[in-house]
């Protein structure tokens, strides 16, 4: 069986750092590598060892598959990741049953020696499909034209290859049983193709990839699978690997399976293919001063300010328990206690009536600021409540259910929910205390939210036509509406489009002209023309809905900016 260099021994200088790899794994990975190569070395006449290597091979395949189930979210590049591996799997097995199994029946060895053809090619195959199923992924029915038609290739291959005693088109054998055989024209088309798909994947990563420091990374899965043709082409004009001390160095499933596993990992660490690692290097740069222990008192990971810190009169160490053992953090009490002795020394350096009033007319005015962010806060919290209280119902209900497909539709609702919720929030702010706003603001929180209505697959269209100042009381009402109605329609909702500006025939100046259009291809039956009828005509505002030929209008009228609410009439 073949010997090569560990790879993960080159790849540990080749990457900054193995998110996804503990010590135990690479200390299982290089005793892999050792009983491969020792097995490898020993002579048969000794002891018959021939599939050992391979099933050590297997067996690294089957960590790394584990290891792509795990960290790789998007379910359509894990996949065919993990076919990809089902492959290579399948390139050992097929080496065992050809050496070990069946060294002596020609008829089989010949159709064993066929199916390398069928993983060989199918490995490049795989992994170029998961290239194309990276985000961003514009012409998803293109993309799945080209999956079909790469697998309408491989069947092809297996069927050209498996007959190739009928037509000698892959290979001229001219010795049985020994099998001395020449390469034939189509070898050096599947040769071809299994060449261009792997340049390919490559390609179309750097292509999709929008991260300047990960595509500054690009030899380094260069480097990987320019090795694998290195080795192969060494392979075919040598007629087979180098030898050292009369035993091959690798063979061609090693020289194959191993430089693809090592670039797709390289593909994952620099960035180009999105994993879920990296989460203790984002939680040690907190600064939440926290650590986590396990359920044996040792700590599993601490920020950079989060470890073993004792409780003074500044400093409260805080602890909670979770899921396989507790949190700590810490709580910065100086500032309260230099408060609490501010007003202790200006309470005893006080020696007149005046001074003490004047002190305490300071505090009062301390007060009233903190309860005027009460009082904003509070009204935050009413306006997004409901909203609040049904996202952590759905991200509760994701962690404890594991249908990846009904967890992904959960997420997507819950971040519509939480950009509703955090834009809310930033339109309160920006609206408290000023009577009117930019219209820019209400079209920046409508298109944040269809950033996520795009990940559950709907169609958006924002326009924003022209901009003007508006009632501040009518843009909360505007961007209210956007939310229900798109979350009456969640369910049916496949395409939308929101447009911001002055109505056909009108212009600015023209007065109670300005309006928001929501045009949906599903009827929000919670909207009706009679929507928060108090709070719209209190803010002088007409709302109008209309139900044709399928298509659900919905127009908001804004006042003009120039007239009075009821309200402001009211205080007048």
């Amino acid at each position: 069986m073949g010997v090569v260099i560990p790879p993960f021994f080159l790849y540990y200088y080749s990457v900054e750092r193995l998110s996804f790899a503990n010590k135990k794994i690479m200390l299982i990975f290089a005793g892999l590598f050792v009983v491969g190569i020792i097995t490898c070395m020993i002579p048969v006449a000794v002891i018959k060892l021939h599939h050992i290597p391979a099933s050590a091979y297997i067996t690294m395949i089957l960590i790394w598959a584990v290891t792509i189930r795990r960290r790789i979210v998007d379910a359509g590049i894990r996949h065919r990741i993990l076919a990809a591996c089902v492959f290579m799997v399948l390139l050992f097995f097929l080496r065992m049953c050809k050496f070990s199994y069946f060294p002596d029946d020609v008829y089989i060895n010949e159709y064993l020696w066929y199916g390398y053809m069928v993983p060989l090619t199918a490995i490049p195959g795989c992994m170029f499909m998961a290239a194309l199923n990276v985000e961003p992924v514009g012409n998803k029915r293109l993309i799945r034209t080209i999956e079909k038609l790469l697998i309408v290739l491989l069947v092809f291959v297996a069927a050209v290859v498996f007959t190739n005693g009928l037509h000698s088109f892959v290979y001229r054998i001219t010795v049985h049983p020994d099998k001395e055989y020449t390469h034939e024209w189509f070898y050096w088309v599947i040769l071809f193709v299994r060449i261009g798909l792997s340049i390919g994947v490559l390609y179309v990563l750097m292509r999709k990839c929008a991260l300047s420091a990960a595509k500054k990374k690009w030899y380094i899965p260069v480097i990987c699978i320019s090795v694998s043709c290195i080795l192969l082409t060494w392979y075919l004009i040598n007629g087979g690997a180098p030898r050292i001390m009369g035993h091959k160095l690798f063979q061609l499933q090693e020289a194959v399976c191993i430089p693809f596993i090592i670039a797709f990992e390289s593909i994952i660490q620099i960035g180009l293919i999105p994993a879920n690692s990296g989460y203790e290097r984002l939680f040690a740069h907190s600064g939440i001063n926290a650590c986590i222990y396990g359920s044996g008192d040792e700590p599993v990971i601490a920020s950079e300010n989060g470890g073993n810190k004792a409780e003074d009169k500044d400093t409260r160490v805080r602890r909670e328990p979770i899921s396989g053992g507790y949190i700590t953090w810490t709580e910065d009490m100086s500032y309260i206690n230099r408060l609490n002795r501010e007003i202790e020394e200006v309470t005893e350096e006080l020696g007149d009536e005046n001074d003490f009033i004047r002190k305490e007319n300071e505090i009062r005015a301390e007060r009233i600021s903190f309860e005027e962010r009460n009082r904003l806060y509070n009204r935050i919290a009413t306006a997004v409540r409901t909203r609040a209280v049904r996202t952590d119902s759905l991200l509760e209900e994701v962690f404890h259910n594991e249908d990846d497909e009904e967890n992904r539709e959960k997420i997507i609702y819950a971040s519509v929910l939480g950009a509703y919720i955090k834009r809310m929030g930033n339109l309160i702010l920006l609206t408290d205390g000023v009577s009117y706003l930019s219209s820019g603001e209400l079209f920046a929180a409508i298109y944040e939210s269809f950033d996520y209505l795009k990940l559950n697959g709907c169609k958006c269209f924002p326009d924003e036509k022209s901009r003007c100042e508006l009632s501040s009381q009518a843009v909360l009402l505007a961007y209210e509406l956007f939310e229900d109605a798109i979350e009456d329609v969640w369910l049916r909702l496949h395409a939308i489009s929101v447009s911001l500006g002055y109505g056909p025939g009108c212009k600015e100046g023209d007065g109670d002209s300005f309006e928001m259009t929501i045009t949906m291809d599903a009827a929000a039956e919670a909207i009706s023309s009679a929507w928060k009828d108090k709070e719209v005509r209190a803010a002088g505002c007409r709302l109008s809905v209309k139900y044709v030929d399928e298509t659900y209008f919905i127009c908001f009228r804004f006042p003009d900016p120039h007239k009075k609410t009821v309200e402001e009439e009211a205080e007048i």
